[in-house]
């Protein structure tokens, strides 16, 4: 195909953290599809380009948050469709997701069923909860010689313990209701430093000091565990 279609990472939450590039794409776009996770159009990615872009720019895409994988092949595949029609019609498209298009993104599945239907896909990096979490933090992920690992949170707290021992620095994404597990966890190996970061860039942006208490279960909505193993003996 002659076009392109591009997939923008908005960063964390906070709109001035989104690259110079995706703010250039996003103006110069026709279309510009956004997922949501609500029936209701609640979308932290429309608040993040409506200060770039008009509304009438923007086309909604209900991406409910669920396990059920036959209800999200048939939402990708319409949103596919959706876009592959837009593509026909002559329009520059392009789709956002929070953070980086390419960790634990939305725009990868999407992207899957795009290319399918014959659809080229650019994607444009964003600032990931990864690189945000540690900066807040003040906290290398890595330093010279050193490596860091990046995990769903498990639900196993013996699998939680053995992903922590591995690496100098441990990243858990997609908390959620394991938290309760990390948390008991960290309590019972006492690794050197351990924080949850919540809803960075956004309203309630908050830092929890998990070797020093307990974080709210409510807590865990967006937010990304950093975890300093100390030195192995």
């Amino acid at each position: 195909m002659s076009r392109t279609v591009y997939s923008l990472g908005l960063g964390p939450g906070d709109h001035e953290l989104i690259t110079v590039k995706a703010k250039r794409i996003l103006e110069e776009s026709d279309v510009v599809v956004v997922p949501q996770s609500d029936e209701q159009g609640r979308s932290v990615a429309r608040e993040v380009i409506l200060h770039y872009i008009d509304a009438s720019k923007i086309s909604m895409c209900y991406i409910p948050m669920t396990n059920n994988e036959e209800e999200l092949v048939r939402r990708y595949t319409e949103a596919a469709e959706k876009i592959r029609e837009l593509v026909e019609q002559g329009k520059s498209v392009s789709y956002v997701t929070q953070g980086d298009p390419t960790i634990y993104s939305t725009s990868n599945y999407l992207t899957e069923k795009l290319v399918a239907v014959g659809v080229r896909v650019k994607h444009v990096p964003g600032i990931s909860s990864i690189n945000a979490a540690a900066s807040m933090l003040g906290l290398p992920l890595s330093v010279k010689k050193g490596n860091f690992g990046v995990y769903e949170m498990p639900a196993d707290p013996e699998k939680v313990a053995d992903l922590i021992q591995r690496h100098p620095t441990t990243v858990f994404m997609k908390v959620n209701n394991k938290l309760t597990t990390l948390v008991d966890t960290v309590k019972r190996i006492r690794p050197e430093s351990a924080f949850l970061v919540r809803r960075i860039g956004l309203e309630g942006e908050a830092i929890y000091d998990m070797l020093n208490g307990a974080p709210q279960p409510e807590s865990a909505y967006l937010s990304v565990a950093v975890i300093k193993r100390g030195r192995k003996s």
